[in-house]
């Protein structure tokens, strides 16, 4: 049996339901060592983020000098990693604030995002529920606590929910930043790609 396409058919009236594009966006505030403010960024890039929304980081250097790679990697004139200069250049991803609140304003007003802290406080969602972020809303923005204390009191009161990371094992009930990070960007993104 022969089938061939007929250039005048009908098109279906049914189409099928466009599905949210995940728009996630990551604060980058209170976090104090160097190693994990560049592995954070990294991580931001390959998980598609929108934006980094930076807050204070004062005694970091987040420029995006116009040089090669190779001269860069040569260099002290920035803390951003080399290999992802280009892209945040070139999409404009960071985004620099002096204040959290003025983040948490931008945040609500233009993205229309809500904020999603990684902490382990009374009303946390494990992130091994049943939770859609799809169901949710697609505009999210995650924001991480400090390496060894958590987040700040500033921090966890804006946020609009909790996330928590299960841990099955005995032992500290604490992850390194970046990879609490990573597990909860690859959830999320899991979540909007089924």
């Amino acid at each position: 049996m022969n089938f061939t396409c007929d250039k005048n058919a009908v098109s279906s009236p049914y189409k099928a339901k466009e599905q949210p594009q995940l728009n996630l966006y990551l604060i980058l505030t209170n976090i104090s060592k160097k190693p994990n403010v560049r592995s954070l960024l990294k991580a931001a890039v390959a998980f598609n983020v929108k934006q980094i929304l930076v807050v204070g980081q004062k005694k970091f250097n987040f420029n995006l000098p116009e040089m090669t790679e190779c001269e860069m990697l040569h260099s002290n004139i920035t803390d951003v990693p080399s290999v992802i200069v280009d892209k945040l250049r070139k999409d404009d991803m960071l985004k620099r604030f002096d204040k959290l609140q003025e983040c948490i304003d931008y945040v609500h007003s233009q993205l229309h995002a809500k904020v999603y802290g990684v902490e382990i406080v009374e009303d946390s969602i494990p992130l091994d529920s049943n939770l859609r972020f799809k169901d949710r809303g697609h505009h999210i923005a995650l924001m991480m606590g400090n390496e060894g204390d958590g987040m700040n009191e500033k921090q966890l009161n804006v946020c609009d929910y909790f996330l928590k990371i299960p841990q099955y094992g005995g032992g500290t009930a604490s992850l390194n930043v970046n990879v609490a990070a990573n597990i909860v960007m690859h959830r999320i993104f899991i979540d909007f790609s089924v």
